[in-house]
């Protein structure tokens, strides 16, 4: 849908000063004699939000990469008795990178949007159109022992978190592919020790890529970089960047609410059974309500500008700042509730599609209260938030809803 022309009171901007100094959410007062500092607001976000939470990532990524607990290490003590360690610690760090990018998945504006999404989907492709294939990561294994392979060639299905996640988790050294792709061939016949340095060589070069993309994310923002902050700051572009920062909020519906948690257990309609285990995201590490958490508590951080000016702040200037305490609990309370971990999201949504019924799993959504933990529940807790969403939010900032939020399905 297109942002209503005026939709946003712009006619009072505040030039002067930097639009960089950080703006505290106690300017309430302030802002309401003046008019709305949408400027300065723009400004933190560049500022204090998203360029922390992308180095914050990038610097996840070169651990990964490299060091103590890297990819690196890991693959030269497959072959070097004296470099002893074990899955477990290139897993943590794994962990540690997907948790960050969890909550950058809250702020893909500008950048990391463009082009279809491509630098993110570069990242991790879980819910993109070509989400991750263990043939097509199987088949780049073999390639990549090809002096001229190039990973650039080939597709997101087979690069990214996603993908390391199923190299550096799955004790599965099989491979997945028909038997009429001729690059798996004889794959199976090979000795264990040769299959894991192989999956090993090509995970390290899906670590290299990742600091890559995630150096290329940083330096797309940076001032001494391509500076898209100047056009996120850019009054001329405020109604449309601010459009942009609204509708990536609702990365909390779409992919946390419905994707990740919706379809999995069943309340969805694009799962048509009792509960759909194969839909479940990061299967091999079982970290999904991990990953529903972090993007909870990401979710609570862009809403309120980190600890500067925010949608939060919109709120109280438009005088909701009831609302905006009981919007920020019922997210506080989501994050809680998918702050689980036993049994992992993969194992009850085998035990419920075993069962049979999916009706403990209705009562969960319906009386959340009562059937604390679970994934149902935890659902129930989201769609509080995403309905607050739906109406207070998009009604009190004055913005329409994305054009792929307009339909719920749940």
């Amino acid at each position: 849908m297109r942002i209503n022309r005026w939709a946003i009171p712009l006619l009072v901007l505040v030039v002067g000063g930097c639009v960089g100094d950080d703006q505290s959410g106690g300017a309430e007062s302030e802002n309401a004699a003046r008019g709305f500092d949408y400027q300065g607001m723009m400004a933190n976000y560049a500022d204090n939000v998203f360029l922390p939470e992308y180095r914050a990532f990038a610097e996840q990524a070169e651990e990964l990469a490299e060091g103590l607990n890297s990819v690196q290490f890991y693959c030269e003590a497959l072959t070097d008795p004296d470099r002893a360690t074990t899955p477990e610690r290139v897993r943590d760090q794994w962990r540690r990178a997907m948790d960050q990018w969890q909550r950058v998945e809250l702020f893909q504006v500008g950048p990391l949007a463009a082009n279809g999404g491509a630098l993110r989907n570069r990242i991790y492709s879980f819910g993109s159109s070509a989400p991750l294939s263990e043939c097509a990561v199987d088949q780049s294994v073999v390639l990549a022992q090809d002096e001229g392979f190039d990973l650039s060639s080939r597709s997101v299905n087979a690069r990214g978190l996603d993908a390391l996640e199923y190299l550096l988790f799955s004790e599965d050294l099989t491979h997945h592919c028909p038997s009429q792709i001729s690059e798996t061939q004889g794959w199976n016949d090979l000795p264990e020790q040769t299959r894991r340095e192989q999956r090993c060589a090509y995970a390290q070069r899906l670590a290299d890529d990742l600091v890559d993309a995630s150096q290329t994310l940083v330096q797309a923002w940076q001032p001494e970089g391509n500076d898209y902050r100047f056009e996120w700051v850019n009054p001329a572009n405020q109604e449309v960047n601010l459009k942009a920062l609204s509708d990536a909020l609702f990365y909390i519906e779409l992919q946390t609410k419905d994707r990740k948690l919706g379809v999995p257990t069943g309340l969805h309609s694009n799962c048509n059974a009792v509960a759909c285990p194969e839909a479940v995201e990061s299967p091999y590490s079982e970290t999904s309500m991990d990953n529903v958490a972090a993007n909870a508590e990401a979710f609570l951080v862009g809403f309120k500008g980190g600890n500067g000016l925010g949608f939060d702040d919109i709120f109280v200037y438009e005088g909701f700042p009831d609302v905006k305490e009981a919007f920020e609990d019922a997210v506080i309370d989501a994050q809680v509730r998918a702050g689980y971990s036993s049994p992992s999201l993969l194992q009850e949504m085998r035990e419920q599609l075993a069962s049979g019924s999916a009706q403990n799993c209705l009562n969960a959504a319906a009386n959340p209260a009562d059937n604390y933990p679970g994934a149902c529940a935890a659902h129930a807790y989201l769609k509080r938030v995403t309905d607050r969403l739906r109406t207070d939010f998009i009604t009190i900032v004055n913005l329409d809803l994305p054009e792929r939020g307009q339909s719920d399905n749940d």
